[in-house]
């Protein structure tokens, strides 16, 4: 099997994250990499693009709402990426503030999950600190992430799968697919 692509992270639950978010077919076609930390990651994909040559997607966490600081590091790292880069495609995915951000993508399952309600004080302040937040209301001792993915229907994983981190990985994984040839 030939992987056509990388996706690189900071760490094993964004893996599960993507795993369940993505389809089977782009799954196939992708090696998911651990980058043990933000740091890490973006180490990881410059050096996967300047010596293996494999189109990489680097999805890391932006851990700011900031839109400047967003952007100044979107840039700095489409820089040192193209500086690593021979001419491979390249994907810099910064989730705001965090990657559990794409969880929040669907307040009617989170709801269910946590048994009650939100105020939209609550929820707004939920999309400031996603992984705590999911912490606080479904438990620091269970698996949050793995009892989300696993609780929720196709049609709330459907939502999640809107979400505009996940849309555009879909889209640059697609873009460097290979077309089978006849």
């Amino acid at each position: 099997m030939i992987l056509l692509s990388h996706v690189i992270i900071e760490g094993n639950q964004d893996i599960v994250i993507l795993k369940r978010l993505l389809s089977q077919p782009i799954i196939q076609e992708i090696k998911f990499v651990d980058g043990s930390g933000q740091y890490g990651a973006r180490s990881l994909a410059s050096t996967i693009l300047a010596t293996r040559s494999i189109p990489v997607a680097l999805v890391t966490g932006a851990d700011t709402e900031d839109n400047s600081l967003v952007s100044e590091q979107l840039d700095a790292l489409n820089y040192l990426l193209s500086q690593a880069s021979p001419g491979i495609p390249f994907k810099v995915l910064l989730a705001v503030p965090e990657i559990e951000i794409i969880l929040l993508q669907n307040r009617p399952l989170i709801e269910k999950l946590a048994e009650r309600s939100f105020t939209d004080l609550e929820w707004q302040l939920a999309q400031s600190k996603p992984k705590m937040f999911l912490e606080a209301v479904l438990g620091k001792d269970t698996p949050v992430i793995q009892k989300i993915l696993t609780s929720a229907s196709n049609n709330e994983i459907q939502t999640l799968q809107q979400h505009p981190l996940i849309q555009d990985l879909i889209n640059f994984l697609s873009s460097v697919a290979v077309t089978p040839r006849v």
